[in-house]
């Protein structure tokens, strides 16, 4: 089942340069091609940096949020016109399947997702769509990247702050001084994958037929927004799609993100302060008025770990269940399996959600490193252990792509 020819579209994904032109790039041999298609974000009037807010739905005002630590959120041209790779079968037929595959948090490239997307696309017969998130990939702001000594030297003065790395001291800072970032980026996150979705149902989006069958594939965070859009899908967007949350699923207060891959210990108690801790009394107006007056907050609060809203939740969990399925991984400290069980079966496990757990490597590189002690290199730029993790690879594959066949 394993085939080694997604190198070739994972340098061409790589190669940044390609972006920008628009122009499919052609694999005859694999019989496929990927284009890097155009999308504008609508959802920047959540971010920070604004001199006012406004709920519509509520019509209700909110004062001005700046930052101080670099250019208004708001504003940052990258994360609002932005491209994303697309991985079809060439000629002018419209797909009747999407796949969106959504990535972890604090990802900079779509490197180890490759051989993912390129697998499920053999596997399934499905277009595949790689969408970065707000402020990944190749939505950040171009400064940051020359700016990691600053960074990692400011995260380094922070008191018994553990897991400080140069691959996390950019998300790190911006989330600890702004710990409010992490649902509003979501946020526009949720909206960009929902507009994209609507862009196929309105018949504009030139390489998905209008009535296609569009299902989620979420990693880490990614999974935790693909059943965002499952749970809370008022206007019957998702009413067909199924969701494949890999590593995810967990309640956030049972989770573990510190990691030099991820984000510091510092952030990780900024984060869990706000949202799980002392949210009440954190939370500023506006955010407090998102996440309890919107569906969407109330979902996130129930997926933060607020037992008030378990009911509310696993009652929710039961109606999707024959949608959705979770891959957990026993080696996971980030996103351990129990926890995910807990959550996504309930605590009487009777929510119907369908989980299965396999024997893979760590929670950051499942198919590549069996521990920490790897290089950092190879956490960046190489793919798949096939001697170690061929298996468990192979497993994920046909599990995922055999649910999404469905």
């Amino acid at each position: 089942m394993f085939h080694p020819s997604y190198r070739a579209i994972a340098h061409a994904i790589r190669r940044r340069g390609l972006w920008s032109t628009g122009d499919p790039v052609p694999f005859p041999d694999l019989g496929a091609e990927v284009h890097f298609l155009p999308a504008r974000s609508r959802h920047a009037h959540h971010l920070l940096g604004r001199g006012s807010y406004r709920c519509e739905e509520h019509s209700l005002d909110f004062p001005a949020e700046p930052a101080a630590d670099g250019a208004p959120d708001c504003e940052v041209r990258e994360n609002l016109d932005f491209r994303y790779p697309l991985l079809r079968a060439p000629g002018p037929e419209r797909s009747r399947h999407l796949v969106v595959l959504l990535h972890g948090l604090n990802e900079r490239s779509f490197t180890k997702y490759v051989p993912w997307a390129f697998h499920l696309w053999r596997n399934t017969g499905a277009s595949l769509a790689l969408l970065p998130l707000s402020f990944h990939v190749n939505r950040v702001d171009p400064r940051w990247g020359r700016e990691v000594e600053a960074h990692l030297a400011a995260r380094r003065t922070v008191p018994r702050n553990e897991d400080s790395h140069p691959f996390n001291c950019v998300i790190s800072g911006r989330l600890d001084a702004h710990p409010e970032r992490f649902f509003w980026n979501g946020l526009q996150s949720y909206g960009d994958v929902r507009d994209l979705v609507g862009e196929v149902r309105a018949g504009r989006h030139p390489h998905v037929h209008p009535d296609a069958r569009v299902d989620l594939v979420g990693y880490s965070i990614g999974g935790y927004l693909a059943l965002g859009l499952l749970l809370d899908d008022e206007d019957g967007l998702f009413r067909e799609s199924r969701a494949v949350l890999f590593e995810s699923g967990a309640a956030l207060r049972a989770t573990n993100m510190s990691s030099r891959l991820i984000v510091d210990h510092g952030c990780e108690v900024a984060l869990m302060k706000l949202y799980v801790r002392f949210t009440g009394r954190l939370a500023n107006p506006r955010l407090s008025h998102w996440l309890r007056e919107h569906e969407v907050g109330r979902w996130f609060r129930a997926m933060a770990g607020d037992e008030s809203e378990r009911v509310f939740l696993e009652a929710r969990l039961r109606e999707i269940a024959p949608r959705l399925l979770a891959i957990t991984n026993r080696a996971d400290a980030v996103i351990p399996g129990p926890a995910v069980l807990n959550t996504l079966q309930g605590l009487h496990r009777d929510t119907g959600v369908r989980v299965e757990d396999l024997d893979l490597g760590v929670h950051e590189h499942p198919f590549l490193c069996g521990d920490y002690g790897e290089r950092d290199r190879r956490f960046v730029t190489e793919f798949i252990d096939l001697e170690r993790f061929g298996p468990g690879f192979e497993r994920f594959v046909e599990t995922t792509a055999g649910f999404l066949r469905t």
